[in-house]
């Protein structure tokens, strides 16, 4: 019996930790390895303007090779409520100037009220494909907001 409830007390703390932010497995702080870009289009950071699109504040911080075929993206993002939110990777979009779209990796941040983070989001872009733009959303779903690259 007590390892039974050992073992539900470590799984409701795992899940408050992966909930709240404490633990961030599936996205990621850092900055990606430079190098390695081959087959990437290297596109340069255009407007840095912060956006804002629901209940976030997205701004653009550096876009740059991260491994063969990909680009990181790195932004700051601002949680701007009072509630707890979360920024999702996989809903992030290059597009090119012929609209067609590439997603992000999928990754997760959560973020505390009024707590601001430094994401990068990877890009995983074929090898004829040119950025133009970057398309942020505050989740799944929302319309969006567009930022010109290079």
């Amino acid at each position: 019996m007590i390892v039974i409830g050992v073992i539900l007390l470590t799984a409701i703390l795992a899940l408050w930790a992966i909930t709240t932010g404490a633990i961030r497995f599936l996205g990621t702080d850092d900055d990606p390895e430079p190098g390695g870009g081959a087959g990437t289009t290297q596109p340069t950071v255009g407007s840095t303007a912060a956006v804002t699109e629901g209940d976030l504040e997205m701004q653009l911080r550096s876009v740059r090779p991260a491994g063969p075929g990909k680009l990181g993206v790195t932004l700051t993002v601002r949680n701007r409520t009072a509630a707890y939110v979360s920024f999702y990777g996989e809903s992030q979009e290059l597009v090119s100037p012929d609209e067609h779209t590439v997603s992000g990796a999928v990754g997760l941040t959560s973020l505390e009220p009024r707590e601001s983070a430094t994401v990068t989001v990877v890009f995983t872009v074929p090898a004829d494909f040119r950025a133009d733009e970057l398309e942020l959303h505050a989740a799944p779903g929302s319309p969006g907001r567009r930022i010109p690259l290079g």
